[in-house]
């Protein structure tokens, strides 16, 4: 699960570091070219703002997804085993406790 994000989070990464470049190009080439190469590069970088844009989205919908997932199998655990979900939950809490009273 997590290469998957990894992947698609590195892809996003690569797509921003493009559009970072083409907007080094855009401020370059305003320079030195004319009117219509100017607009050209301006509708490519804008293009490629909203790919990412979209990119993102169905990133973020993954996660949501995989968070609701362990949500609802967090609840059956505890449902299913309630005092155990108490035991551990009372662990954490003495743990951490003494972690923070160490301070």
């Amino acid at each position: 699960m997590m290469s998957q994000f990894d992947k698609k989070r590195e892809e996003l990464l690569d797509e921003i570091r493009d559009i970072l470049t083409n907007a080094e190009d855009l401020f370059d080439e305003k320079s030195k070219s004319g009117e219509a190469e100017l607009k050209k590069l301006k509708e490519k970088l804008n293009s490629r703002v909203g790919d990412v844009k979209e990119k993102f989205a169905g990133l973020q919908e993954d996660v949501v997804a995989s968070a609701k997932q362990v949500v609802k199998q967090t609840d059956s655990l505890v449902q299913d085993n309630p005092y155990k979900a108490v035991g551990v939950a009372g662990v954490i809490g003495l743990l951490l406790g003494v972690l923070i009273s160490k301070k």
